[in-house]
């Protein structure tokens, strides 16, 4: 563990360890199964289960929390992780896939929604506690999402969502191919047997992405070619999370095995989806305009890792769309305070209730949040969804393992972000003040990621004091920073105003920099950009663990 003090603005592993708090607060003693949906409004606040939180939601609270452990080196958590692995192992088949049982939703199953989520946590047991069971585990779930997949000649694809004990409830009709939703099948699968195949080298799960992604870009109909969204019914009216994953594992696809036709098709249909938001990364739950209100944060991550993945790959413009959506709509959608929630029920005129009933909330992620609001009571009543408290900090771990980039000589900083590990130490008044420093415990070429809002001519940068020379190149400053020294960089910000037309609103949003500062109107329940920077900033002590793996 490393300790140094740091700016009061955005630190990620603090967002991580608000969110394992919710997230091991939320487990049924009885069952124990993590629940599904929360009303933080309601007389009394009250949770509920349903049929995803035998597989789906288990799998996905595992993953978070041991993703937050290993960006806050906290082994609170470690007992209800150990609890959840012990509830998921009794889902798998002979055949190697996940099951839900049979309940009050469903007969049993394995649903391949599900399976991306279970393939996530086992991936994280392997990365973050080398277990050699969850590897084996891993294997055969690959093994038997191979033997049930649909085989054209250029194509797999699964015709249904749900795999019965039996096998699939309909055959391989010829138009199924064409008609069967990917994105909410196999589409979703894609970034994890990516991720499978380095991890394993197994080749059936290299096999399984090629011949999905084929399905998803020459075969399936829920992409249009200028890449827009189908919004059929049986494409989900445009459901832009299941879109977005589909997007994020395309990309993850082209970079693992450098595929450039795939990374063209994704680059394409992802653009298209940046159209369907706000320019500050709020999208909406669909494209049927009847069904679009509410955006989940699984989706937010969705988009920010896709661009983080895009600048990976070759497309360095995408990092600054990646710290846009980080910093706005994704940690605005995590309730940060119980203050927020007394106040959104003083509002609502909803009496509060025994605060230790609310505390659970706080950490989690929207559900279903408006542009200006946390909150959205819009179509249904439920706040926070598990799914996105866990896709939260899979979005904060994905930042913070992707800030910093080393090749050979060089080091890039790539999100101007508060940073730490055993090599580099980086401080950021961001949205605040212009100003960043950066420390490395070796000789190096530092060169950062210089926005498109940086006013270039107010730059200044000194090393441990002394003016030095900036090389500006490419959209990144270039310096030598001799081990030990210290290098820090003032500047102005562009400041500017946006109109975002949501459904029937005009939001006008104020932005500093790549952080929206306020918008209009303002939110009912819980209002988000209430942004006020102190000045000057305080300064903290946070502290950080090595990570050792990335996604």
């Amino acid at each position: 563990m490393r300790k140094a003090v740091f700016p009061a603005t955005l630190y990620l592993p603090e967002r991580a360890a608000l969110a394992m708090h919710s997230l091991s607060s939320i487990i049924d003693p009885e069952s124990g199964l993590p629940f599904c949906l929360f009303d933080v409004m309601s007389d009394p606040p009250k949770m509920e289960h349903t049929c995803f939180d035998w597989s789906d939601h288990t799998a996905r609270v595992i993953d978070a929390l041991l993703l937050g452990r290993a960006l806050t080196g906290s082994g609170e958590a470690d007992g209800v992780v150990d609890g959840l692995f012990e509830s998921l192992k009794k889902g798998f088949g002979a055949d190697g896939l996940h099951y839900t049982p049979e309940n009050e939703w469903t007969s049993e199953q394995a649903n391949m929604h599900y399976q991306r989520s279970v393939i996530n946590a086992l991936l994280s047991l392997c990365l973050e506690r080398q277990s050699a069971e969850a590897e084996e585990l891993l294997r055969g779930l690959i093994d038997g999402l191979y033997e049930i997949s649909v085989k054209r000649e250029d194509f797999w694809y699964f015709p249904a969502v749900e795999y019965l004990p039996g096998g699939w409830f309909r055959g391989d009709w010829k138009i199924l191919g064409y008609g069967t939703d990917p994105a909410n099948t196999n589409g979703r699968l894609l970034f994890g047997l990516c991720r499978a195949w380095e991890l394993t080298k197994n080749e059936k799960a290299a096999e399984l992405a090629r011949m999905f992604v084929n399905h998803i870009m020459h075969h399936s109909s829920a992409f249009l070619p200028d890449g827009s969204f189908a919004t059929g019914m049986e494409f989900r009216e445009g459901h832009f999370h299941s879109r977005a994953v589909t997007i994020l594992g395309v990309i993850r696809y082209a970079f693992t095995f450098g595929d450039a036709e795939v990374l063209a098709w994704g680059k394409k249909v992802y653009d298209k989806a940046l159209s369907y938001g706000t320019g500050f990364g709020w999208y909406p739950e669909r494209l049927v305009r009847e069904r679009a209100h509410g955006c989940e944060t699984c989706a937010v991550v969705d988009m920010m890792e896709s661009a983080i993945w895009l600048a990976k790959s070759g497309y360095p413009e995408y990092w600054e769309t990646a710290e846009r959506i980080l910093r706005n709509q994704l940690v605005e959608s995590q309730v940060t305070s119980l203050d927020q929630i007394l106040k959104a029920r003083e509002r609502s005129g909803v009496p509060t209730p025994d605060e230790k009933l609310l505390l659970p909330f706080v950490g989690g992620f929207a559900g279903w949040s408006e542009p200006n609001d946390l909150l959205s009571k819009v179509m249904h009543n439920w706040d926070l969804y598990l799914c996105c408290c866990a896709q939260g900090v899979r979005g904060c771990f994905n930042a913070w393992t992707h800030t910093v980039e080393r090749d050979d000589d060089v080091t890039r900083l790539q999100l101007l972000i508060n940073y730490m590990d055993e090599q580099i130490q980086i401080r950021s008044w961001l949205p605040d003040a212009g100003r960043i420093t950066v420390t490395c415990a070796y000789d190096t070429t530092l060169e950062v990621r210089t926005p498109s809002w940086i006013q270039r001519e107010s730059l200044r940068g000194t090393i441990s004091g002394q003016p030095t020379t900036l090389s500006l190149a490419n959209g990144y400053l270039s310096v030598a920073l001799p081990a030990g020294e210290e290098l820090e960089l003032c500047f102005k910000m562009d400041e500017w105003e946006t109109e975002e037309p949501v459904l029937e609103t005009v939001y006008r949003v104020s932005w500093k920099g790549s952080s929206v500062q306020g918008i209009s109107p303002e939110g009912i329940y819980i209002p988000l950009y209430n942004r006020h920077p102190e000045e000057p900033v305080p300064m903290v002590e946070r502290s950080a663990f090595p990570i050792a793996f990335h996604l």
